[in-house]
Protein backbone atom coordinates (compact mmCIF):
# COMPACT_ATOMS: atom_id res chain seq x y z
CA UNK A 1 0.00 0.00 0.00
CA UNK A 2 2.83 2.34 0.87
CA UNK A 3 4.54 1.65 -2.46
CA UNK A 4 1.28 2.10 -4.33
CA UNK A 5 0.82 5.45 -2.58
CA UNK A 6 4.21 6.61 -3.82
CA UNK A 7 3.35 5.48 -7.36
CA UNK A 8 0.09 7.43 -7.31
CA UNK A 9 1.91 10.51 -5.98
CA UNK A 10 4.57 10.26 -8.67
CA UNK A 11 1.95 9.86 -11.40
CA UNK A 12 0.08 12.92 -10.13
CA UNK A 13 3.32 14.91 -10.09
CA UNK A 14 4.12 13.80 -13.64
CA UNK A 15 0.72 14.87 -14.89
CA UNK A 16 0.98 18.31 -13.29
CA UNK A 17 4.53 18.76 -14.52
CA UNK A 18 3.53 17.72 -18.03
CA UNK A 19 0.65 20.21 -18.09
CA UNK A 20 2.87 23.06 -16.93
CA UNK A 21 5.54 22.23 -19.50
CA UNK A 22 3.34 22.31 -22.61
CA UNK A 23 5.48 22.67 -25.71
CA UNK A 24 4.69 24.87 -28.67
CA UNK A 25 4.39 21.78 -30.86
CA UNK A 26 1.82 20.26 -28.51
CA UNK A 27 -0.17 23.49 -28.49
CA UNK A 28 -0.17 23.71 -32.29
CA UNK A 29 -1.38 20.10 -32.52
CA UNK A 30 -4.26 20.79 -30.11
CA UNK A 31 -5.12 24.09 -31.85
CA UNK A 32 -5.52 22.31 -35.20
CA UNK A 33 -8.53 20.49 -33.76
CA UNK A 34 -10.42 23.71 -32.93
CA UNK A 35 -10.64 25.37 -36.37
CA UNK A 36 -12.10 28.79 -35.42
CA UNK A 37 -11.51 31.59 -32.96
CA UNK A 38 -14.16 34.01 -31.68
CA UNK A 39 -12.92 37.53 -31.00
CA UNK A 40 -15.11 40.43 -29.82
CA UNK A 41 -13.46 43.83 -29.46
CA UNK A 42 -13.70 47.44 -30.64
CA UNK A 43 -14.41 47.80 -34.38
CA UNK A 44 -10.92 49.13 -35.25
CA UNK A 45 -8.96 46.65 -33.11
CA UNK A 46 -5.85 45.38 -34.96
CA UNK A 47 -7.05 47.20 -38.06
CA UNK A 48 -10.62 45.90 -37.90
CA UNK A 49 -11.81 43.23 -40.30
CA UNK A 50 -9.26 44.17 -42.97
CA UNK A 51 -6.33 43.99 -40.56
CA UNK A 52 -7.55 40.80 -38.93
CA UNK A 53 -7.93 39.13 -42.32
CA UNK A 54 -4.22 39.77 -42.92
CA UNK A 55 -3.38 38.62 -39.39
CA UNK A 56 -5.42 35.46 -39.89
CA UNK A 57 -3.50 34.59 -43.07
CA UNK A 58 -0.12 35.16 -41.39
CA UNK A 59 -1.20 33.25 -38.27
CA UNK A 60 -2.33 30.23 -40.28
CA UNK A 61 0.83 30.28 -42.39
CA UNK A 62 3.11 30.51 -39.36
CA UNK A 63 1.64 27.44 -37.66
CA UNK A 64 0.29 25.42 -40.60
CA UNK A 65 -3.36 26.03 -39.64
CA UNK A 66 -6.61 26.44 -41.53
CA UNK A 67 -8.31 28.42 -38.78
CA UNK A 68 -10.87 31.18 -39.09
CA UNK A 69 -11.00 34.28 -36.88
CA UNK A 70 -14.66 35.14 -36.26
CA UNK A 71 -14.35 38.84 -35.43
CA UNK A 72 -17.28 40.89 -34.17
CA UNK A 73 -17.31 44.55 -33.19
CA UNK A 74 -18.32 44.76 -29.56
CA UNK A 75 -18.65 47.17 -26.63
CA UNK A 76 -15.83 49.18 -25.04
CA UNK A 77 -13.30 47.37 -22.86
CA UNK A 78 -14.98 47.88 -19.48
CA UNK A 79 -18.30 46.53 -20.75
CA UNK A 80 -16.56 43.63 -22.48
CA UNK A 81 -14.69 42.73 -19.29
CA UNK A 82 -18.01 42.75 -17.40
CA UNK A 83 -19.44 40.38 -20.02
CA UNK A 84 -16.49 37.99 -19.68
CA UNK A 85 -16.95 37.93 -15.89
CA UNK A 86 -20.72 37.46 -16.15
CA UNK A 87 -20.40 34.57 -18.62
CA UNK A 88 -17.78 32.90 -16.44
CA UNK A 89 -19.90 33.16 -13.31
CA UNK A 90 -22.97 31.83 -15.08
CA UNK A 91 -21.09 28.71 -16.16
CA UNK A 92 -21.67 29.27 -19.86
CA UNK A 93 -19.15 29.32 -22.70
CA UNK A 94 -17.36 32.61 -23.31
CA UNK A 95 -18.63 34.60 -26.28
CA UNK A 96 -15.05 35.70 -27.01
CA UNK A 97 -12.08 33.33 -26.90
CA UNK A 98 -9.63 36.15 -26.20
CA UNK A 99 -9.96 39.39 -24.30
CA UNK A 100 -8.10 42.65 -25.00
CA UNK A 101 -7.97 45.26 -22.26
CA UNK A 102 -5.89 47.63 -20.15
CA UNK A 103 -4.61 47.04 -16.62
CA UNK A 104 -7.74 48.37 -14.93
CA UNK A 105 -9.92 45.82 -16.69
CA UNK A 106 -7.40 43.02 -16.17
CA UNK A 107 -7.35 43.77 -12.44
CA UNK A 108 -11.12 43.15 -12.34
CA UNK A 109 -10.79 39.95 -14.34
CA UNK A 110 -7.98 38.65 -12.12
CA UNK A 111 -9.96 39.45 -8.95
CA UNK A 112 -12.85 37.42 -10.36
CA UNK A 113 -10.49 34.60 -11.45
CA UNK A 114 -12.04 34.70 -14.93
CA UNK A 115 -8.85 34.27 -16.99
CA UNK A 116 -6.59 31.27 -17.51
CA UNK A 117 -3.20 31.34 -15.79
CA UNK A 118 -0.82 30.22 -18.52
CA UNK A 119 2.90 29.52 -18.64
CA UNK A 120 3.39 31.81 -21.63
CA UNK A 121 7.18 32.11 -21.40
CA UNK A 122 7.50 28.33 -20.97
CA UNK A 123 5.50 27.66 -24.14
CA UNK A 124 6.60 30.45 -26.49
CA UNK A 125 10.38 30.92 -26.87
CA UNK A 126 9.98 34.59 -27.81
CA UNK A 127 7.90 35.56 -24.76
CA UNK A 128 9.99 36.91 -21.87
CA UNK A 129 8.83 36.60 -18.30
CA UNK A 130 8.51 40.39 -18.10
CA UNK A 131 5.70 40.21 -20.69
CA UNK A 132 3.57 37.81 -18.63
CA UNK A 133 4.38 38.76 -15.05
CA UNK A 134 2.59 42.13 -15.15
CA UNK A 135 -0.83 40.48 -14.81
CA UNK A 136 0.32 37.33 -13.02
CA UNK A 137 0.40 35.14 -16.17
CA UNK A 138 -3.28 35.86 -16.90
CA UNK A 139 -2.29 37.56 -20.14
CA UNK A 140 0.57 39.00 -22.19
CA UNK A 141 1.41 42.64 -22.92
CA UNK A 142 0.49 43.18 -26.58
CA UNK A 143 1.02 46.93 -26.91
CA UNK A 144 2.07 49.89 -24.78
CA UNK A 145 0.40 53.29 -25.15
CA UNK A 146 2.38 56.18 -23.61
CA UNK A 147 0.22 59.20 -22.83
CA UNK A 148 1.31 62.71 -23.65
CA UNK A 149 0.69 66.15 -25.07
CA UNK A 150 -0.02 66.70 -28.76
CA UNK A 151 0.24 70.03 -30.56
CA UNK A 152 0.05 71.56 -34.02
CA UNK A 153 3.63 72.48 -34.96
CA UNK A 154 2.36 75.03 -37.51
CA UNK A 155 0.77 76.98 -34.66
CA UNK A 156 3.27 76.38 -31.85
CA UNK A 157 6.96 76.64 -32.69
CA UNK A 158 9.58 74.34 -31.19
CA UNK A 159 10.95 77.19 -29.04
CA UNK A 160 7.57 77.67 -27.34
CA UNK A 161 6.40 74.05 -27.27
CA UNK A 162 5.96 72.25 -23.93
CA UNK A 163 8.34 69.44 -23.02
CA UNK A 164 6.39 68.19 -20.00
CA UNK A 165 2.98 68.45 -18.34
CA UNK A 166 4.41 71.06 -15.95
CA UNK A 167 5.19 73.32 -18.93
CA UNK A 168 1.48 73.44 -19.76
CA UNK A 169 0.83 75.56 -16.65
CA UNK A 170 4.15 77.46 -16.60
CA UNK A 171 3.31 81.20 -16.98
CA UNK A 172 6.41 81.70 -19.15
CA UNK A 173 4.97 79.37 -21.80
CA UNK A 174 1.23 79.04 -21.15
CA UNK A 175 0.36 82.50 -22.55
CA UNK A 176 0.75 80.86 -25.98
CA UNK A 177 -2.26 78.58 -25.39
CA UNK A 178 -4.12 80.19 -22.46
CA UNK A 179 -7.86 79.86 -23.14
CA UNK A 180 -7.15 77.67 -26.18
CA UNK A 181 -5.75 74.42 -24.80
CA UNK A 182 -7.97 71.33 -25.13
CA UNK A 183 -8.35 69.18 -22.03
CA UNK A 184 -9.70 65.59 -22.13
CA UNK A 185 -12.80 65.11 -19.94
CA UNK A 186 -11.47 61.87 -18.44
CA UNK A 187 -9.85 61.93 -14.97
CA UNK A 188 -8.16 58.53 -15.24
CA UNK A 189 -4.94 59.89 -16.79
CA UNK A 190 -4.61 62.29 -13.88
CA UNK A 191 -5.31 59.54 -11.34
CA UNK A 192 -2.47 57.44 -12.76
CA UNK A 193 -0.19 60.49 -12.92
CA UNK A 194 -0.67 60.81 -9.14
CA UNK A 195 1.34 57.60 -8.75
CA UNK A 196 4.34 59.48 -10.16
CA UNK A 197 3.73 62.94 -8.70
CA UNK A 198 1.70 62.42 -5.55
CA UNK A 199 -1.84 63.73 -4.96
CA UNK A 200 -1.04 67.25 -3.74
CA UNK A 201 1.13 68.13 -6.71
CA UNK A 202 -1.36 66.53 -9.06
CA UNK A 203 -4.34 68.50 -7.70
CA UNK A 204 -2.40 71.78 -7.92
CA UNK A 205 -1.57 71.02 -11.56
CA UNK A 206 -5.19 70.13 -12.35
CA UNK A 207 -6.52 73.41 -10.91
CA UNK A 208 -4.04 75.44 -12.98
CA UNK A 209 -4.77 73.43 -16.13
CA UNK A 210 -8.55 73.86 -15.83
CA UNK A 211 -8.04 77.64 -15.49
CA UNK A 212 -6.27 77.67 -18.87
CA UNK A 213 -8.71 75.34 -20.66
CA UNK A 214 -10.35 76.33 -23.91
CA UNK A 215 -12.69 73.31 -23.92
CA UNK A 216 -12.94 69.56 -23.74
CA UNK A 217 -11.60 67.27 -26.42
CA UNK A 218 -12.18 63.52 -26.41
CA UNK A 219 -9.63 60.93 -27.44
CA UNK A 220 -9.93 60.25 -31.15
CA UNK A 221 -10.77 63.89 -31.95
CA UNK A 222 -7.21 65.02 -32.64
CA UNK A 223 -8.24 66.34 -36.07
CA UNK A 224 -9.53 69.40 -34.21
CA UNK A 225 -5.93 70.09 -33.21
CA UNK A 226 -4.82 69.70 -36.81
CA UNK A 227 -7.60 72.04 -37.98
CA UNK A 228 -6.36 74.74 -35.59
CA UNK A 229 -9.53 74.86 -33.49
CA UNK A 230 -7.25 73.93 -30.58
CA UNK A 231 -3.49 74.44 -31.09
CA UNK A 232 -2.66 71.94 -28.34
CA UNK A 233 -4.21 69.10 -26.31
CA UNK A 234 -3.09 68.55 -22.73
CA UNK A 235 -3.18 64.77 -22.96
CA UNK A 236 -4.15 62.00 -25.32
CA UNK A 237 -4.22 58.32 -24.52
CA UNK A 238 -1.89 57.03 -27.22
CA UNK A 239 0.31 60.01 -28.00
CA UNK A 240 3.09 58.37 -30.01
CA UNK A 241 0.78 56.23 -32.16
CA UNK A 242 -1.34 59.32 -32.84
CA UNK A 243 1.73 61.29 -33.92
CA UNK A 244 3.04 58.49 -36.14
CA UNK A 245 -0.34 58.03 -37.80
CA UNK A 246 -0.73 61.68 -38.74
CA UNK A 247 2.91 62.36 -39.58
CA UNK A 248 2.71 59.47 -42.07
CA UNK A 249 0.06 61.58 -43.82
CA UNK A 250 2.25 64.69 -43.72
CA UNK A 251 0.27 66.38 -40.93
CA UNK A 252 2.03 68.80 -38.50
CA UNK A 253 1.23 66.86 -35.31
CA UNK A 254 3.89 66.45 -32.61
CA UNK A 255 3.64 64.38 -29.43
CA UNK A 256 5.52 64.93 -26.18
CA UNK A 257 5.49 62.49 -23.28
CA UNK A 258 4.46 64.59 -20.31
CA UNK A 259 6.14 62.93 -17.33
CA UNK A 260 9.30 61.13 -16.27
CA UNK A 261 8.92 58.18 -16.21
CA UNK A 262 6.35 58.27 -18.99
CA UNK A 263 2.75 57.63 -17.96
CA UNK A 264 1.29 54.86 -20.11
CA UNK A 265 -1.56 52.43 -20.62
CA UNK A 266 -0.60 48.79 -21.04
CA UNK A 267 -2.89 46.56 -23.08
CA UNK A 268 -2.90 42.79 -22.64
CA UNK A 269 -4.45 39.80 -24.36
CA UNK A 270 -5.80 37.00 -22.18
CA UNK A 271 -7.88 33.82 -22.49
CA UNK A 272 -11.15 33.43 -20.54
CA UNK A 273 -11.32 30.26 -18.45
CA UNK A 274 -14.50 29.27 -20.27
CA UNK A 275 -13.12 29.81 -23.76
CA UNK A 276 -14.58 27.40 -26.28
CA UNK A 277 -11.30 27.25 -28.23
CA UNK A 278 -8.58 27.66 -25.57
CA UNK A 279 -5.67 26.15 -27.51
CA UNK A 280 -6.24 28.25 -30.60
CA UNK A 281 -6.73 31.28 -28.34
CA UNK A 282 -3.40 30.72 -26.53
CA UNK A 283 -1.62 30.24 -29.85
CA UNK A 284 -3.14 33.45 -31.23
CA UNK A 285 -2.05 35.46 -28.17
CA UNK A 286 1.46 34.10 -28.54
CA UNK A 287 1.52 35.02 -32.22
CA UNK A 288 0.42 38.61 -31.56
CA UNK A 289 3.50 39.27 -29.43
CA UNK A 290 5.89 37.64 -31.89
CA UNK A 291 8.02 39.81 -34.16
CA UNK A 292 5.65 39.07 -37.05
CA UNK A 293 2.50 39.78 -35.06
CA UNK A 294 3.88 43.04 -33.71
CA UNK A 295 4.76 44.18 -37.24
CA UNK A 296 1.14 43.63 -38.30
CA UNK A 297 -0.23 45.62 -35.35
CA UNK A 298 2.21 48.42 -36.18
CA UNK A 299 1.10 48.36 -39.81
CA UNK A 300 -2.58 48.76 -38.98
CA UNK A 301 -2.54 50.68 -35.68
CA UNK A 302 0.96 52.19 -35.26
CA UNK A 303 1.06 50.40 -31.87
CA UNK A 304 3.43 47.84 -30.38
CA UNK A 305 4.85 46.56 -27.11
CA UNK A 306 7.88 48.26 -25.56
CA UNK A 307 8.93 44.81 -24.29
CA UNK A 308 9.36 43.39 -27.81
CA UNK A 309 12.89 44.50 -28.70
CA UNK A 310 12.29 44.68 -32.45
CA UNK A 311 9.17 46.85 -32.17
CA UNK A 312 8.95 50.48 -33.18
CA UNK A 313 7.91 51.42 -29.64
CA UNK A 314 10.93 49.72 -28.08
CA UNK A 315 13.29 51.37 -30.59
CA UNK A 316 11.76 54.83 -30.06
CA UNK A 317 12.02 54.64 -26.29
CA UNK A 318 15.56 53.25 -26.53
CA UNK A 319 16.75 55.91 -29.00
CA UNK A 320 15.23 58.74 -26.96
CA UNK A 321 16.33 57.30 -23.60
CA UNK A 322 12.74 57.27 -22.32
CA UNK A 323 11.60 55.05 -19.46
CA UNK A 324 7.95 54.26 -18.88
CA UNK A 325 6.03 53.95 -15.64
CA UNK A 326 6.45 50.45 -14.20
CA UNK A 327 3.36 48.51 -15.40
CA UNK A 328 3.43 46.12 -12.44
CA UNK A 329 3.04 49.08 -10.04
CA UNK A 330 0.07 50.30 -12.02
CA UNK A 331 -1.54 46.85 -12.04
CA UNK A 332 -1.15 46.52 -8.26
CA UNK A 333 -2.68 49.98 -7.87
CA UNK A 334 -5.80 48.80 -9.70
CA UNK A 335 -5.89 45.51 -7.79
CA UNK A 336 -6.15 47.55 -4.59
CA UNK A 337 -9.06 49.65 -5.87
CA UNK A 338 -7.57 52.06 -8.37
CA UNK A 339 -8.04 55.38 -6.58
CA UNK A 340 -11.82 55.58 -6.94
CA UNK A 341 -12.09 58.50 -4.50
CA UNK A 342 -9.38 60.50 -6.28
CA UNK A 343 -11.00 59.74 -9.64
CA UNK A 344 -14.29 61.22 -8.40
CA UNK A 345 -12.58 64.30 -6.95
CA UNK A 346 -10.63 65.00 -10.13
CA UNK A 347 -13.73 64.47 -12.25
CA UNK A 348 -15.42 67.28 -10.35
CA UNK A 349 -12.37 69.53 -10.76
CA UNK A 350 -12.38 69.03 -14.53
CA UNK A 351 -16.03 70.13 -14.70
CA UNK A 352 -15.44 73.43 -12.91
Amino acid sequence: MKINGWIVALMAFALVHSASAETLEQLVGAAKQEKELSFIAGPTTFGGKKGLAEIEAAFDKRFGLTSKIRFSAGPEMNAMAARVISEFKSGGKASTDIYLGSLGQFANLVRENALEEINWSGTFPWIARSMEEIVAKRGVLVYSSPRGIIYNSNLIGADKAPKSYEDLVDPRLSQTWAGKIAVPPYPNWLVELALIWGEDRLKDFTRKLVALSGGWLRYGEEERVLSGEFPIMANIGDALATMWKWQAKGAPLVAVLGSTPGDASYFHLGVPKNSGHPNLAKLFVGFMVSKEGQALIEKHEFRSSHLVESSRMAKYLRDNKIKLQEPKDLFNFYLKGGGAKLNEELGKMLKQ
